[in-house]
């Protein structure tokens, strides 16, 4: 049997083939994670204010927090006016693609005043390093984008 190859052949396979690319997207677009990056956001915006209050001290300060990325370690190194023993707090490495990749780690500094993370502990890609303190009830908030190799 022969096919004719006129105007309504070919309509019909085209409609064909765009039924089943269609049918393939929305069945590709079922498998993706759908997870929210933050849970209860509605929480977090009404605390935003304390954040920004937070980010204005951290702004105040001669120094700033110093993130260092290292190829083996990323060193977090605290401002040499301040006593470790008083300053509290966590560094959060938020990513903001998955959430199973987030990491939160109390504030514990050695006597040169840093932290220092091993790379390997964190997932490829993007983060941000989100540093919330306190020192003397005052508290600071500083982030910073880094990218793991």
């Amino acid at each position: 049997m022969k096919i004719k190859w006129n105007w309504g052949t070919k309509l019909f396979i085209f409609t064909t083939m765009f039924m089943i690319f269609i049918l393939v997207f929305v069945y590709l677009t079922t498998l993706q994670d759908r997870t929210l990056v933050e849970d209860e956001y509605y929480q977090h915006s009404l605390v935003f204010q304390e954040k920004i209050n937070k980010i204005n001290n951290s702004n105040a300060l001669q120094e700033k927090v110093e993130i260092i990325e290292g190829p083996q370690h990323i060193s977090i190194t605290f401002q040499t006016f301040f006593n470790p023993a008083e300053i509290s707090g966590t560094i959060h490495f938020y990513r903001p693609s998955n959430i199973k990749g987030d990491v939160i780690i109390p504030i514990e500094l050695d006597s040169t005043r840093q932290i220092v993370y091993p790379v390997k502990k964190l997932m490829r890609g993007r983060y941000i390093v989100k540093i919330n303190y306190k020192y003397k009830d005052k508290e600071y908030y500083q982030e910073k984008d880094i990218y793991v190799e």
